[in-house]
């Protein structure tokens, strides 16, 4: 019997051998280029301005990451309005566009905000974006904003083979995904 036992465990030993020498051990993410979009499908006031986009995140790298806010019309065309980069190496900060004008038009279009990480660990991650606008007051425009906040973790990412983490210091940010053993990442 303990003959038998020996042999299972020197097979299983083989086999577990085998197993991690095809999956590359703790995935080396951040030697990886992220160029990965995540994408958030956002619903603004009709009639509304829209004036700025910031963009706040955690960057400790020298790669910088990129939000933007794109159009999508029913006929397949997309048009980018605005973006806006982190500013790399410098831990947690916030980014906000130039200013830009662009009046929100639901019946023509969708609306939908992009971040693109550039890499593929916790070192880049996307804490949030926010839309500030102006409403249609009395003729003109309101003299204060008003403004769309979204948080990272929202965000969803476009292609099946990249997963996004919460690393429990705020924000999200890609990961790869490991088609041989998805359980390791988890």
């Amino acid at each position: 019997m303990k003959h038998i036992i020996g042999i299972r465990a020197i097979i299983s030993l083989i086999l577990v051998i085998i197993l991690l020498s095809i999956v590359p051990a703790s995935i080396a993410e951040s030697a990886f280029k992220s160029y990965e979009i995540f994408s958030l499908q956002i619903h603004l006031p009709e009639g509304a301005k829209i004036e700025y986009l910031r963009l706040y995140f955690y960057d400790s790298t020298y790669d910088n990451g990129i939000a933007w806010l794109t159009t999508y019309n029913g006929s397949g065309d997309l048009t980018d309005l605005v973006n806006v980069s982190t500013s790399g190496s410098s831990g947690y900060g916030q980014s906000l566009s130039d200013l830009f004008e662009h009046i929100v038009d639901n019946h023509l279009y969708t609306y939908v905000l992009n971040w693109r990480p550039y890499v593929f660990d916790s070192s880049m991650r996307l804490m949030g974006m926010r839309i500030a606008f102006r409403m249609p007051e009395g003729g003109g425009w309101s003299a204060s904003y008003s403004y769309l906040k979204v948080a990272g973790c929202t965000f969803t990412p476009r292609n099946s083979t990249v997963e996004w983490r919460y690393p429990g210091a705020g924000g999200i940010y890609a990961a790869s995904w490991s088609e041989y053993m998805p359980f390791i990442n988890k």
